[in-house]
C-alpha cells in the first residue's frame, strides 16, 4: 500500500507558483473565500483537485496585474 502524498494538497506558495500570481493574491483569494479550501489551524490547504477545476472555471488566467 503506498503512502498518502502531500501533491494532493497544495499550499499557498505552490498556488502561486503554478499560477504566476504573487502570494499575497492567493492569500486574499483564499480569505475571500473565492478559491476553495480548508483551513487547519493557522495553515490553508487547497485540494488539488479543487484547484484544478477553480483554475479551469478561470481558462482566460488570471489578470495581467494579478488583480482578481
Amino acid at each position: 500500500m503506498e503512502s498518502t502524498n502531500l501533491t494532493m494538497s497544495l499550499t499557498p506558495e505552490m498556488v502561486a507558483a503554478e499560477t504566476h500570481l504573487h502570494v499575497n493574491t492567493v492569500y486574499h483569494l483564499l480569505k475571500t473565500n473565492k478559491l476553495p479550501h480548508v483551513k487547519l489551524s493557522r495553515v490553508y490547504l487547497i485540494s488539488r483537485v479543487e484547484f484544478e477545476k477553480w483554475l479551469a472555471g478561470h481558462s482566460d488566467g488570471p489578470p495581467a496585474n494579478g488583480v482578481v
